[in-house]
């Protein structure tokens, strides 16, 4: 609507230029014609004065007003409609020259031509006049051409409203198709134009960023069944305890009761923490950035853990990222507490430099893990058969909250070749110290 406005609007402003324009082009062209037929009267009159033919009043077939004076400013002869008037206070050419001016004897103001001419008696002054010109001396025409802005601007609105309204026609089926589009039918697509024009491209990017809704709406489906079959266990371990406590209170253990019951809250309080954090992650929110030496940080986690197996640290000094420290603590306490319930002896944590990398391994000396599987530990609530079987206490989001984490700092996460056991390489850009 809006460029149809502004085309009417343009349009307006062309066509009123374009008048002007014709009006004066009119105007001139009157003039000149005028001037033309002054001359065609005042060269007839001269012929008369030659040939001494000279009539008062002058009677001639051409309209116009005529006025004969000799060199004496006395009138010598003129037109019916001039006789008995004075003589005009007009200019007098010299030689053989015609001579247009603007007179205004009265109240009104006329055209007049005049011409030097030698009769027998000798020299005379041929004027010839006729009305002035007005601003529209073609009035009719004038009329029309004026009717002509309304009609043209009219035309312009209904010829780009009709333009628009065909341009536009794809993106309202394209409108109407999305509109048909909810949540129970995502896989929907809008359908492809078969012209590769700008539509194409939109309707392309219309169906990529449904892909990406139906992949992001999956994904939360996925969550929630997986959350849902996870926190199942749990509150069924701990409603058993309880209603077993209830059914026989005297025959129950209290003690082991409550040691169960414990277990399965941890187990839920780590289910639930592991979702905060990765709902923190999808959500993007900032974490202030600082210098951390990775090394110093890698000691701080294993320091402060318990000593289920052996836990070493080989740390090069100087390893340095800027990052926020609680992230990359979550992820090295991920990867420490998996290595932990995997190993059969021992964990050792290696910090090192590779050219602009900082590399962080954590490795552990129990079962490696199958090829086909290496990938597949890093999707949320992915839990190998083997790890159910040595620990329950996983959640099955770590790995992949840590893989997330280190992707948001431009590095990677990922399960390195080890027939010695299982080793994660974590990798982050090294922040280079300036040099003192």
């Amino acid at each position: 609507m809006r460029v149809t406005v502004i085309a009417m609007v343009v349009t307006g402003f062309l066509a009123m230029l374009g008048y002007g324009g014709l009006l004066a082009f009119i105007r001139i062209q009157a003039g000149i014609q005028l001037d033309n037929q002054l001359t065609f009267t005042a060269r007839q009159v001269a012929t008369l004065v030659r040939a001494g033919h000279l009539e008062n009043p002058i009677v001639l077939g051409n309209p116009g007003l005529i006025q004969v004076q000799n060199d004496r400013r006395q009138v010598v002869a003129a037109s019916r409609s001039l006789v008995g008037l004075s003589a005009l206070r007009a200019k007098a050419p010299t030689g053989d020259a015609r001579l247009f001016e603007r007179v205004c004897p009265g109240n009104r103001c006329f055209r007049a031509v005049s011409m030097r001419v030698v009769g027998p008696d000798g020299p005379l002054t041929v004027y010839v006049l006729a009305p002035e010109l007005g601003l529209f001396p073609r009035p009719g025409l004038a009329v029309f051409l004026a009717l002509g802005i309304p009609f043209s601007i009219g035309v312009t609105g209904v010829w780009r409203w009709w333009l628009a309204a065909r341009r536009l026609r794809p993106v309202e089926l394209i409108r109407a198709e999305l509109d048909e589009i909810n949540a129970a039918d995502l896989h929907r697509r809008v359908s492809v134009p078969p012209r590769r024009d700008e539509f194409f491209s939109l309707v392309e990017a219309v169906n990529a960023t449904l892909d990406r809704l139906e992949a992001a709406v999956e994904q939360q489906r996925r969550l929630v069944s997986d959350v849902s079959h996870d926190l199942r266990s749990p509150i069924a371990g701990l409603r058993a305890e309880l209603e077993a406590a209830l059914i026989d209170p005297e025959g129950t253990d209290l003690r082991s009761a409550l040691t169960r019951t414990l277990k399965n809250t941890e187990r839920l309080q780590n289910i639930v923490t592991e979702l905060l954090v990765l709902a923190r992650r999808e959500a993007g929110l900032p974490g202030r950035t600082e210098r951390v030496d990775l090394g110093e940080l890698a000691e701080r986690e294993v320091a402060r853990r318990p000593r289920r197996v052996s836990a070493k640290v080989a740390a090069e000094p100087g390893v340095i990222a800027r990052v926020n420290d609680v992230d990359v603590g979550r992820v090295l306490t991920n990867l420490l507490d998996n290595a932990a319930r995997h190993a059969d002896s021992e964990v050792i944590v290696t910090v090192r430099r590779d050219r602009d990398v900082a590399v962080v391994e954590v490795f552990n000396d129990g079962e490696a893990i199958a090829p086909e599987d290496r990938e597949r530990i890093f999707e949320r609530f992915i839990r190998l058969p083997a790890s159910r079987k040595r620990d329950s206490g996983g959640t099955g989001l770590g790995l992949a909250i840590s893989r997330d984490i280190a992707d948001a700092y431009g590095g990677s996460l990922e399960l390195a070749d080890d027939d010695l056991g299982t080793r994660f390489v974590l990798t982050l850009p090294l922040l280079e110290e300036p040099e003192a």
